[in-house]
């Protein structure tokens, strides 16, 4: 995700500001919160895959192969 579309999504949920009189600190910010809510999202998405792994009697190793993906070790 780049700078443009972080901005844009903002303005589409609402948020409207007037920058400040240093733009890039703002960008910067923003950038900083959608690295943690992806992180956040992420790491939610790596849980669900191992329960349904653990669920599965540990039979549908894919589960445990995309969670390992998504936490980079793969």
């Amino acid at each position: 995700m780049n700078q443009n579309e972080i901005l844009k999504i903002a303005a589409e949920a609402g948020a409207f500001w007037e920058l400040s009189e240093t733009p890039e600190k703002d960008v910067a910010f923003l950038m900083r919160v959608v690295e943690r809510v992806a992180a956040y999202e992420r790491d939610r998405c790596v849980l669900m895959l191992e329960r349904l792994y653990e669920r599965s009697g540990e039979q549908y190793k894919q589960y445990l192969h995309a969670a390992r993906v998504l936490k980079g070790e793969v």
